[in-house]
């Protein structure tokens, strides 16, 4: 098995993000596009979120970022 170069950063560079875009199929590039604009995240939180919550169930998810996200307020409630 090959080895990867190791890096120091603690976060998905953008590069990094569109690199891993270009080699996905079409149609999983798409999803992750469209969510990413859907919840105004950059792409590499949310391939970075993604990875994270398929290796580790416990780790940060979207809704622990975002909890209102697709819920819908009542009038009377303070924003």
């Amino acid at each position: 098995m090959q080895t990867l170069p190791q890096t120091d950063r603690k976060h998905l560079s953008h590069d990094a993000a569109l690199m891993l875009l270009a080699v996905l199929p079409e149609r999983i590039r798409d999803a992750y596009l469209n969510y990413a604009k859907q919840i105004d995240y950059s792409i590499e939180m949310v391939l970075e979120m993604a990875l994270a919550d398929f290796l580790d169930p416990d780790s940060l998810t979207f809704t622990d970022c975002k909890p209102q996200i697709g819920l819908h307020l009542n009038e009377d409630q303070v924003t």
